[in-house]
């Protein structure tokens, strides 16, 4: 019985730890600017949702090096192809050019990625990835995802900024 237990508490600490270091993993990274591989990449300066008035938006803040981004990728690429009349737009946040359109490219997201040099990331108040924020089509948010979501949570959330 006591070996049990033991070997309880042993695999519950690694599923502790493990989730401390995912979580910690989500929190930075660096690195250089690279190519973009027929992904279509922006500057932060080129980002205003204004741009995207009269439908709703969607706004993916992740990072190719964060573990729940990589979980609920599968998900918003299914969403987005389920929902061609709503735009999308991804924000890379502490990434490389390079790992942003590897990650965009591995779930066959298509649309265009924000590079954050961190101005957008403090002006709509991210504090860490994945965040989804979803706009109605007068540029107003009305829901705002923090952490990894799954498909169904997506869908609650477009409905209302339609």
């Amino acid at each position: 019985m006591r070996r049990r237990q033991l070997i309880f508490a042993g695999l519950l600490m690694a599923v502790v730890l493990g989730g401390a270091f995912s979580a910690a993993a989500c929190g930075s990274s660096s690195g250089s600017s690279g190519s973009t591989a027929g992904v279509a990449i922006e500057a932060p300066g080129d980002f205003s949702v204004a741009k995207y008035a009269g439908k709703p938006l969607v706004v993916n803040f992740f990072g190719s090096w964060c573990g729940s981004c990589n979980s609920e990728a599968p998900d918003l690429a299914e969403f987005a192809k389920a929902n061609p009349g709503v735009q999308l737009v991804g924000v890379a946040v502490n990434d490389t050019e390079d790992d942003a359109t590897s990650f965009m490219t591995k779930y066959g997201l298509s649309y265009p990625v924000v590079m954050d040099d961190k101005s957008l990331s403090a002006q709509y108040g991210i504090t860490g990835v994945p965040t989804t924020i979803f706009f109605n089509g007068g540029g107003q948010e009305v829901d705002r995802i923090v952490g990894a979501a799954a498909l169904d949570l997506f869908g609650q959330s477009l409905a209302k900024a339609q």
